[in-house]
């Protein structure tokens, strides 16, 4: 079973969409903390975790201030994955990330790169796009595997290809595209207040050569739908999945909903 852990609500990004602020400008109404490793050491001993993803659905595992002592709890897994913007520490931190997890079975680090150095931090608010590729080319030159994450927007979308050559050029494992991505009706400036344009990308027929793209953006993907898993909080609260992150494990039969498909029922209504 896999174990979806948010190590911490903290997070130096600004993207609109994201939950943890109001379109971008200022912080919605929670208070950033970060998880007790000593919590998720006991979380994978019960549940027998033996594949770990460090993502979440307010904060960037890079941003907690105890990252290092969730890294060393899960030295002893099988599969660790983690999703980041990747424009926190610094570039020796994740080459001997890379390092410390070169035993795994399998271990994938997810930048969030959305564009180019012109147009990466219109949606990522708040992240350097020269110092997320410095990073990235230390953890992957490192022996690190490493995959592009990429949402397209209108913004961005003229973009694609350009990206995909400098992720294969760079050495990236794979090119993801965010499957279902969310869009605000509004966007503000995470400094000025100011309202931004964010719009979906255009799909139009251009985009036909590149193969599957259209299905494979809008497609929803979720570990939760798809393989067995539980979701930690930063509260340490231990859930069914990250969009019901206060409904406790205990009250859900597991097994029984996978078995009925309930569970996955239960998802698609609260994921949208």
């Amino acid at each position: 079973m896999w174990l979806h852990v948010e190590v911490t609500s903290r997070c130096n990004a600004w993207c609109p969409s994201c939950p943890r602020n109001l379109n971008g400008y200022g912080l919605a109404n929670f208070t950033p903390k970060d998880l007790d490793p000593s919590v998720l050491k006991s979380v994978i001993e019960q549940y027998n975790i033996t594949s770990v993803q460090m993502c979440g659905n307010l904060g960037d595992p890079c941003a907690a201030t105890n990252i290092d002592q969730h890294l060393d709890i899960c030295t002893n897994i099988s599969r660790l994955q983690i999703h980041t913007n990747g424009s926190l520490r610094k570039p020796d931190w994740w080459a001997a990330l890379a390092h410390k997890f070169a035993h795994l079975e399998q271990f994938d680090v997810w930048f969030a790169i959305d564009g180019l150095e012109d147009t990466h931090s219109y949606y990522r608010q708040g992240t350097d796009w020269n110092r997320i590729i410095k990073n990235a080319k230390n953890f992957i030159q490192a022996g690190g595997s490493a995959v592009w994450q990429f949402i397209p927007f209108k913004h961005n979308e003229h973009q694609i290809m350009d990206c995909m050559s400098m992720s294969q050029d760079m050495g990236f494992k794979r090119f993801e595209f965010v499957k279902n991505a969310r869009y605000k009706s509004k966007a503000y400036d995470y400094k000025t207040g100011k309202e931004i344009d964010i719009q979906p990308w255009h799909k139009d027929d251009s985009f036909n050569r590149i193969h599957d793209i259209k299905q494979t953006v809008e497609t929803k993907n979720c570990m939760h739908l798809s393989i067995p898993s539980i979701f930690l909080s930063a509260e340490g609260v231990v859930s069914p999945c990250c969009y019901m992150p206060n409904l406790p494990l205990s009250n859900v039969d597991i097994a029984a909903e996978f078995s009925n498909n309930n569970y996955r029922n239960i998802c698609i209504k609260n994921c949208g």
